[in-house]
């Protein structure tokens, strides 16, 4: 989003908004409204629809940290209130001299909070204020159309999220863009330019072990290999990148349950989406994957059925979560209908992460047999 915003920043406003933080409309239209304030011309606008709260602050509100005067723009907006604010600011940022983009990150999750709380349960009442919610999205992305371009971005998957609740008809008005993978030609220019930045030699037979080993070139794992490989070359003195020292540092670095943030969302996203309740068969589903090398139809079968779900429950249950898990990029569908992990270094973190004491149920039948 930010690379994006700066090729296109002379013919564009282009407003960052994060909502990962937020819990409710009202602090996402404070944050959006907070997202005018680095363009002057904005920023003015937005300071006169809320001068009945920021002359609370009226003569500092320049000096002020940001965090103040969000936490100032928060005070003027309620449950009430929201929405004829964030239309009012709308219509203000469609009078701007160029047209607007809003990147708004991390909707999601914002989602996500509105549809489940705390209990991820989906009552009817949090099911009305999220469709107020993407209703009042739509609605506006619609009406300023050539004036104001909504992105809406996020680290977990919205569509399976709004259909959990019959909310999938808010999605209509806007067009999904998946940013897939890098090719082999990208990752392996990528890792050379890193090399050549930070001294190292990676020729071509090294990067595309690399990019190989990765399984499925995702930028930030691509960037994150060269880091360990870096680290590597910086503790040993070399300068040369070899395959040897790729596949040492991929079984030492990569794989290690320290250091992996990025990796261990993967596992924590689950909880957000899916909730406690089927979180665990998830993980075994997820498990059964990555040391069997595949989840075929009757793996999963026998594991929903561990976990007490009846047969005809276990069907439904198994088509919500793998169509999550396909969707948010854990899995894709093979043509036997088995389902294997799409990235290769996802799938060995994640046999290193808890395949150590699991059974596969191929094992298990045959015990039993």
């Amino acid at each position: 989003m930010r690379e994006t915003a700066r090729r296109i920043g002379e013919r564009y406003l282009c407003l960052h908004v994060d909502l990962q933080k937020s819990s409710s409309p009202a602090d996402a239209v404070a944050e959006l409204s907070l997202a005018t304030k680095p363009h002057a011309s904005a920023w003015e606008r937005t300071k006169e629809l809320f001068s009945n709260v920021l002359d609370q602050v009226a003569g500092r509100v320049e000096s002020v940290s940001l965090e103040d005067v969000a936490i100032t723009l928060r005070s003027g907006l309620n449950a009430g209130n929201w929405q004829d604010k964030g239309d009012r600011l709308l219509d203000s940022l469609a009078g701007s001299d160029l047209p607007v983009v809003v990147f708004l990150d991390e909707v999601p999750i914002l989602v996500n909070r509105l549809l489940k709380g705390d209990d991820y349960k989906i009552t009817p009442e949090r099911r009305r204020e999220a469709d107020l919610f993407m209703s009042w999205l739509r609605r506006n992305s619609i009406k300023y159309q050539g004036k104001i371009r909504m992105v809406v971005t996020g680290s977990i998957g919205i569509e399976p999220i709004l259909r959990q609740a019959g909310l999938s008809a808010t999605l209509n008005a806007f067009t999904p863009f998946e940013l897939g993978p890098w090719s082999l030609e990208v990752s392996v220019g990528c890792l050379q330019a890193l090399a050549n930045q930070y001294g190292l030699r990676i020729n071509e037979e090294a990067a595309a072990h690399m990019v190989n080993g990765l399984g499925y070139a995702i930028p930030h794992h691509v960037e994150m290999f060269f880091d360990k490989i870096y680290e590597a070359c910086r503790s040993k003195n070399i300068v040369e990148v070899s395959p040897e020292l790729v596949d040492e540092v991929y079984r030492t670095g990569m794989l290690s349950v320290r250091g992996h943030v990025e990796l261990s969302h993967m596992e924590e996203r689950l909880k957000m989406v899916l909730g406690p309740e089927l979180q665990a068969l998830t993980l075994e589903l997820l498990t059964e994957a990555s040391v069997a090398r595949s989840l075929t139809p009757d793996a999963a079968l026998l594991l929903a059925s561990e976990h007490k779900y009846g047969s005809k429950e276990s069907v439904d249950v198994l088509r919500e979560i793998l169509s999550i898990l396909e969707h948010d990029g854990y899995l894709r569908r093979m043509s036997d209908g088995s389902y294997v992990f799409q990235s290769r270094l996802l799938r060995d973190w994640w046999v290193a992460r808890f395949g150590s004491w699991f059974e596969v149920t191929a094992q298990r039948t045959g015990e039993k047999n």
